[in-house]
C-alpha cells in the first residue's frame, strides 16, 4: 500500500510538472491555442454567480492571450463534492449530479465557448492536462490549482482590476446568440410596448440573509403601474414566485413560460435597466453596460479593492455611476428612487439623474 501512495503521488507530480511545462511554453508557441477554465468545486462554491465570475475570467484571459475559444472543464470529488456553504447544506454526494444541473447552463454562458468538460477525478482532468498540454493555455494558475484557493477575491482584486486599468472596460459577458435571440422575442411578445425592466428577487430557507422583502418589492411595482411605460419581468426560482405577483397589471413572471436558467440570464441582459437582489444570477449585469440596482450583498467591503462610494451607493471601480450596490434594506420609498434614476437616465442618454 505504501508503494502505491508514492507512485500514485509521483505520477500526480508528473502530471503537474507537464502542466507547468505547458505554461512555459505558451511564452514562445505562436500556433493558435484554445483557453482551458478549471472550475475545481473542492475550491470554488457551488454558485451559479462564481461559475458566471469565472467566464468573465476567462473572456479577459481569452482577450489578453489572444485565445481562440474556450473549454470549460468542472471537476469534483464524488465523496465531497462541493466546499460547505450555509446555502446548499442539503446537498449530499448522492445528489451532487442531480443539483448540478440546476447551475450548469452558467457554465455557457460564453459567445466563445467551445467544449464543456465534467470530470469526477482530479486525477482523470490532471491526465487530461498533461495530455492536451500543447493545445491549451490553462486558468486557473498550476499554484492557485494546487494550493486551491478561493479565486473570488483574485478576479476582483487583481484579473478585472489590471485589465480594466490597462484596457479601459471588461469583456462584456453576453450570452450565446440563441439565448439572446430568444431573449429579444419574448420581451417584443410580452413586454406589450413597455420597456422592459427585468427584476430577481431571492427566497432562500437555508440562507434567508439576502432574501428580497417581497412586501416592498410589491408595493414598489404597483405604485409605479399607470405612472411609467414598463413591464416589470420577474426572474426568480419557482419555489420564490409569490402569486402576488400575478395580480400586478405591469408584471409578468418569467417562470409562468418555463424559462431555463440560461434563458433567465438572457432576459437578465436584454431588459432596458435591472434591479433586484445580489443573488447568482444578477452577476451577468455586473459586466454589462445596462443600469442596474443590487441590494444586499453579502460582502465585507474592505476585502474588495477598488470599490467607489457615492452617498449610501457602491460600485466597483470598472462600473459606471449608474451600476450600483445598496447595503440598506429596500423600501418602497428607495426602490422608487433609485428606479426613477435610472429611469431618468433612459431619456437623458445614460447620464445619472443629479
Amino acid at each position: 500500500m505504501f508503494i502505491k501512495r508514492v507512485w500514485r503521488r509521483l505520477k500526480r507530480v508528473g502530471r503537474l510538472l507537464l502542466w507547468g511545462a505547458a505554461v512555459a511554453g505558451n511564452a514562445v508557441r505562436d500556433k493558435p491555442q484554445r483557453l482551458l477554465v478549471i472550475y475545481d468545486f473542492s475550491a470554488q462554491p457551488f454558485s451559479i454567480g462564481d461559475l458566471l465570475i469565472f467566464q468573465e475570467a476567462a473572456l479577459i484571459i481569452r482577450e489578453q492571450h489572444e485565445l481562440d475559444r474556450i473549454d470549460f472543464a468542472l471537476v469534483y470529488d464524488p465523496a465531497a463534492p462541493i466546499v460547505p456553504d450555509p446555502a446548499f447544506a442539503g446537498l449530499e454526494p448522492e445528489s451532487f449530479l442531480f443539483h448540478l444541473s440546476s447551475i450548469l447552463p452558467a457554465a455557457q454562458v460564453n459567445p466563445h465557448i467551445g467544449s464543456l468538460l465534467l470530470f469526477d477525478s482530479h486525477r482523470q482532468m490532471e491526465d487530461y492536462v498533461a495530455d492536451n498540454r500543447e493545445r491549451y493555455f490553462v486558468w486557473p494558475e498550476l499554484g492557485q490549482y494546487v494550493s486551491r484557493d478561493y479565486l473570488f477575491y483574485y478576479c476582483y482584486n487583481k484579473l478585472f482590476t489590471e485589465h480594466f486599468k490597462a484596457r479601459g472596460a471588461l469583456p462584456a459577458m453576453l450570452s450565446r446568440k440563441t439565448a439572446s435571440d430568444w431573449a429579444a422575442r419574448f420581451l417584443q411578445a410580452h413586454a406589450r410596448g413597455n420597456v422592459p425592466v427585468t427584476i430577481q428577487l431571492r427566497r432562500n430557507r437555508a440562507n434567508p440573509g439576502r432574501d428580497a422583502d417581497y412586501d416592498a418589492w410589491i408595493t414598489f411595482m404597483r405604485n409605479c403601474a399607470g405612472r411609467y411605460p414598463v413591464e416589470f419581468v420577474i426572474v426568480c426560482g419557482r419555489n420564490e414566485i409569490d402569486s402576488r405577483f400575478r395580480d400586478l397589471p405591469n408584471a409578468i413572471v418569467a417562470k409562468d413560460h418555463g424559462t431555463s436558467l440560461e434563458q433567465d440570464l438572457a432576459l437578465l441582459e436584454a431588459g432596458a435597466m435591472h434591479m433586484g437582489m445580489a443573488s447568482g444570477p444578477a452577476t451577468i449585469v455586473n459586466f454589462g453596460t445596462k443600469p442596474h440596482c443590487l441590494f444586499k450583498w453579502d460582502i465585507n467591503l474592505d476585502s474588495i479593492h477598488g470599490i467607489v462610494k457615492d452617498d449610501y451607493r457602491y460600485r466597483f471601480n470598472f462600473a459606471t455611476p449608474l451600476q450600483n450596490w445598496i447595503f440598506m434594506n429596500e423600501t418602497p420609498e428607495l426602490l422608487m428612487t433609485e428606479f426613477e434614476r435610472m429611469w431618468n437616465s433612459l431619456k437623458s442618454g445614460g447620464k445619472p439623474a443629479p
